[in-house]
C-alpha cells in the first residue's frame, strides 16, 4: 500500500524539517550534498535537487528517518 500524497505545501514542509533537524540549515544541507546553489537560489532549487538525488521527497524522508542531526 502506498502512502497518501502530500497536502499542498507538504513536500516543502518535509524538506524544511529535514534541513533544520538533520543539518541545522538549508546551507548545511546543500553543502553536505555538494549542491552548488547558495542564498535565495537554494529555495528555488531544493525540490529539484531532492528529486534528482533521491527520486522523491518521500524517499528523501525515508533516507533520513532515524538518522541523527549533522549526518
Amino acid at each position: 500500500m502506498t502512502k497518501p500524497t502530500y497536502t499542498p505545501g507538504g513536500d516543502a514542509k518535509a524538506i524544511a524539517e529535514i534541513a533544520l533537524t538533520k543539518f541545522g540549515s538549508y546551507e548545511a544541507m546543500f553543502e553536505y550534498h555538494r549542491w552548488p546553489e547558495r542564498g535565495s537560489d537554494m529555495m528555488r532549487k531544493v525540490q529539484r535537487r531532492v528529486a534528482e538525488t533521491y527520486g522523491t521527497v518521500r524517499a528523501f524522508e525515508e533516507h533520513f528517518a532515524g538518522k541523527s542531526r549533522n549526518v
